[in-house]
């Protein structure tokens, strides 16, 4: 299930020895492998199919029905405007990740049935639920954590970008090119926000932290899965050049993909001292983006507030 309820613990430590007797999760892991009603591998061509074979329906139709309406958004915005207007952009790159969380998460299914070392033992809905947990929240590697990168991304978004501006302070929001009212467009920003960077934090970490800097460090041990894992993750942010204007790619490849490494790490890190639990470092990674994004909006409403700077979203 997604939903996870509120006062419900969020986070499950993983198997670090092999002698540990199966747990809970691993044992009902291996279960729905055993009885998978189809091919998981149809969830790497639409969202929720693989939770679906593996029996979680309810899950796999939620997931299902929100990439369909991420992805019709997408395209009825993209044929009234363009595939680059943000009203197309934005639920476009929600669908991606969501493509990407459900099959991340179905490789994981995989491994903890596989009684893997170092694979997270959350559900979707308890890392859905991390971000608000105050379980995660009140851990200081995670609320220390939150404020030191939203201040070093906010350093070095001005280094790159110059002094924030604050020309629209104040003044009514502009939504997907539309000024709208004050009193309603705020808050639908912040619901948009909220949405898509949810989205970013559970693909990004399922993908860097749980699959890949877990795998690397069954192989190779658990100090070089951290970096590798952290170089994996600001190698492809890199990619991010082929999206922005030609002036700012020099800066962004010297400073910001540098910068998105070392965020990377700490988000390594934070995951092995949490006994390889993703629910912090989705955490950190979703109040992040959040927030650095929320900061700019606010001093200047712009045309989206899901806009991509050097410093959002990770």
């Amino acid at each position: 299930m997604l939903l996870n309820p509120g006062c419900a613990p969020v986070m499950h430590p993983a198997r670090l020895d092999r002698a540990e007797s199966p747990s809970d999760r691993e044992l009902e892991a291996a279960g729905k492998v055993h009885a998978a009603q189809c091919n998981p591998r149809w969830g790497s061509l639409w969202p929720g199919a693989a939770q679906y074979c593996y029996g979680a329906e309810r899950t796999g139709l939620l997931l299902a029905g929100l990439g369909a309406a991420e992805l019709g958004t997408a395209i009825t915005a993209a044929i009234n405007q363009n595939i680059s207007a943000p009203a197309a952009a934005a639920p476009l790159l929600a669908f991606g990740d969501l493509l990407t969380l459900g099959v991340m998460d179905a490789v994981l299914e995989q491994q903890r049935a596989d009684k893997l070392l170092f694979v997270p033992q959350e559900n979707l809905g308890e890392l859905a639920a991390a971000p608000f947990s105050s379980e995660v929240l009140s851990r200081p590697g995670v609320f220390l954590g939150i404020a030191g990168t939203l201040a070093a991304g906010l350093l070095v978004s001005r280094i790159t970008d110059g002094p924030l501006s604050t020309q629209g302070f104040g003044k009514r929001p502009v939504l997907f090119g539309q000024t709208v009212n004050s009193s309603w467009g705020y808050p639908v920003a912040v619901g948009i926000g909220v949405g898509l960077f949810e989205h970013v934090a559970l693909a990004e970490e399922t993908a860097f932290r749980g699959v890949l800097q877990s795998g690397w460090a069954r192989r190779y041990g658990e100090d070089r899965g951290l970096i590798y894992g952290s170089l994996a993750f600001g190698l492809i942010h890199s990619t991010n050049i082929f999206f922005m204007d030609s002036s700012q790619r020099v800066s962004y490849l010297l400073v910001g993909v540098p910068f998105i490494t070392l965020l990377g790490s700490y988000l390594g890190y934070e995951y092995r001292a949490s006994g390889y639990s993703l629910a912090p470092s989705v955490a950190i990674h979703f109040w992040y983006d959040f927030l650095i994004e929320a900061v700019s909006f606010v001093l200047d409403p712009k045309n989206s507030p899901l806009a991509l700077s050097y410093a959002t979203p990770l």
